[in-house]
Formats: structure tokens, sequence, C-alpha cells
């Protein structure tokens, strides 16, 4: 019955009630996971206007092919996946200044060495290639498991773990060097 939804309604009911011609059974996917699909497109893209653009592409896309979901992985893990390509697509190689922390995370008692080193680590996550850039959002920011990963990015678990943990040794020596030119401005007094 189209409209008639309940709050135990899980993801894959809701696809097949969309396949079914029930329109509000979309209205209520993007409901559940816009605000999720928009954070990883502001953390891979770095930028509000872009993310909202990456966001409602992504689901203008899934619109589209939801017909052809064959739920061989959960909708939001296909969903995850639809946003890193577009997103991948649309950058290419270019290193946008990626926001690793919500506004709501920087407060008034947040140190100068906090928000600092926040900047380092948001500066130097700009410079990882594309790919290991989403591997390290995907896992760290939103917390998914290596497998899930895995199924976004269309690569194997091993895949997955290597690229990910290619992305912290980078993250590590860029902060390491970063360090090391800071402590030397300060030998010289800069």
């Amino acid at each position: 019955m189209p409209g008639n939804l309940g709050p135990a309604d899980t993801d894959e009911r809701l696809v097949e009630r969309f396949k079914r011609g029930d329109e509000s059974a979309f209205e209520e996917l993007v409901r559940r996971h816009r605000e999720r699909v928009y954070r990883a497109a502001w953390r891979v893209a770095g930028d509000h206007a872009e993310a909202d653009d990456l966001a409602q592409e992504s689901f203008l896309r899934a619109y589209r092919s939801l017909s052809g979901f064959r739920g061989e992985s959960r909708f939001l893990t296909w969903m995850m996946r639809i946003v890193m390509n577009l997103a991948l697509s649309r950058r290419g190689s270019r290193s946008p200044t990626v926001p690793l922390e919500e506004a709501r995370h920087v407060g008034a008692g947040e140190s100068a060495g906090d928000a600092a080193l926040r900047r380092q680590v948001r500066q130097a996550v700009a410079t990882l290639p594309p790919r290991q850039r989403q591997v390290l959002v995907l896992k760290v920011y939103e917390g998914m498991k290596f497998r899930e990963v895995a199924d976004v990015m269309e690569i194997s678990v091993g895949t997955a773990k290597a690229t990910f943990f290619q992305a912290v040794r980078g993250l590590r020596k860029r902060l390491a060097s970063e360090s090391d030119v800071g402590c030397r401005e300060e030998e010289v007094g800069a």
C-alpha cells in the first residue's frame, strides 16, 4: 500500500516497495540516509556546496537505477559506492581541503595546538591520492568494516586493507615531515 510506511520497514523492504511503484518508499530511503551520504561526500569533496551537489546527484542516480538494484549489498553500501564513484570521477586527482572534523567538534575550549593539529591532519589527508582518501574516510570517519569499504569501493578486502594502511603510512610520513619543519622553524625563531 503506497504511502503507508512504518518505522520497522527495512531498507530492503523499502526498495521492494519502490520497485512496485511506491514513490514514498524512496523518499523514506532518502530521509534515512541523506545525512550520512552528505557527510561522506563532504569529507571527500571538502566543500559544502560540492558535497551537497554530490549527494543530490547520488540520490538522483540511485532513483534512476534502483529498479536494477539486486540487493547483493546493503542499500547504504550501494549508495556510498555511488557517492564515492561520482566523487572520484568529478575530482580526479585534485586534492580538496578535506574537513575531517565537524564544526560541532571545534569549540571555545579547543587549544591552539589542537586547532593546528586538526589543520595539519586535514591538509595531510587532502594530499592523499583520491582512492586512499576515500578508503580512509569510509573506514575512519564512517566507521565501516573493511568488508563494507571493499564493497563500496568495489575492491577486495585485501586491497581495502592495503589501501588503508598506505593512506595511514602516507599521513604519518607527511605529519612527521611537517613536525620536523615546525621544529626547525622554532629553532630559527620563525
